[in-house]
């Protein structure tokens, strides 16, 4: 399921004094099954962006298409297809765990599919089902999801969105006050959930996550797309002037360059992948 922009606008309170144009003639299209990563400072439009993929904001002019759903302002039968559309894209907003209100985890999960006409003994086992999937086992099902740790919360939270099983997964800033061992836990399942089969396109900050696990990148600045490119397109160039820094491993692989070191830049993601390309041009 391929979801294009054409020609996307967006206006806050327009006609008003605080009138602002958030997003200004959005074109780009992101493939079935792709992870894509989308970057810029603070206040760039990624999040009012996003909101546009399962129709929380109507574009002020131009259109999303997301298989065949067309979310344009003109398009009036595509709000009532909504609940079908919402079904598809999944949408995990930042500190997502500040969402969850059930007594138990599976409550928690179960809830969005009830809410969607499924019975309650069939949601329940979508719960069981769907917390597998974040790297949960069963005995988290009857815990309070207040009692867990920050990351455990997390997780509950994007299981409440897979819960209805949607073709595309959209997060942002999922690591957002996690700590390391919480945030590669996250990025693994994310990673997993893509490798299954699932389009993934993540808001982030961090650019050490955008070069390890993106298949693309989309930077914007001042509510404008104004770079798509591979991780090793993007990094390969001064990043300065799209208010960006250069990833740590990109960093170490321009010394190995500088040194003489032929390396392969795009076998390199990681640190283990960089220190095997390494050892593999020391070995000839």
């Amino acid at each position: 399921m391929s979801i294009k922009f054409n020609q996307v606008y967006y206006t806050y309170s327009p006609k008003t004094p605080f009138e602002n144009e958030a997003l200004k003639n959005i074109n780009f299209e992101i493939k079935e099954g792709s992870f894509t990563c989308l970057v810029g400072h603070t206040g760039c439009g990624k999040s009012t962006l996003i909101q546009h993929l399962n129709g929380l904001l109507v574009p002020s002019s131009g259109e999303v298409v997301v298989d065949d759903y067309v979310n344009t302002k003109k398009n009036r039968k595509m709000r009532r297809k909504l609940r079908d559309l919402r079904k598809k894209v999944g949408l995990v907003f930042q500190f997502s765990e500040n969402q969850l209100f059930e007594e138990t985890v599976e409550d928690d999960i179960a809830f969005g599919p009830q809410n969607f006409g499924v019975k309650k003994e069939d949601a329940k086992l979508i719960a069981k089902e769907t917390l597998k999937l974040v790297g949960l086992d069963e005995s988290f099902l009857k815990k309070s999801p207040f009692d867990l740790s920050g990351g455990e919360k997390r997780r509950v939270a994007i299981a409440g969105v897979l819960a209805l099983k949607p073709d595309v997964l959209v997060l942002d800033e999922p690591t957002a006050g996690l700590d390391p061992k919480g945030t590669k836990e996250l990025l693994a399942m994310v990673k997993n959930l893509n490798d299954s089969g699932k389009t993934i396109i993540l808001v982030t900050h961090d650019i050490n996550i955008v070069y390890e696990y993106a298949d693309n990148v989309i930077v914007m600045d001042n509510g404008e797309v104004v770079k798509i490119a591979t991780p090793s397109e993007l990094f390969s160039e001064n990043v300065e002037k799209y208010s960006l820094e250069t990833p740590m491993i990109q960093k170490v692989t321009n010394m190995c360059f500088a040194k003489g070191l032929k390396l392969d830049i795009n076998k390199i993601k990681n640190l283990e992948s960089l220190v095997d390309e390494i050892a593999k041009v020391r070995s000839k």
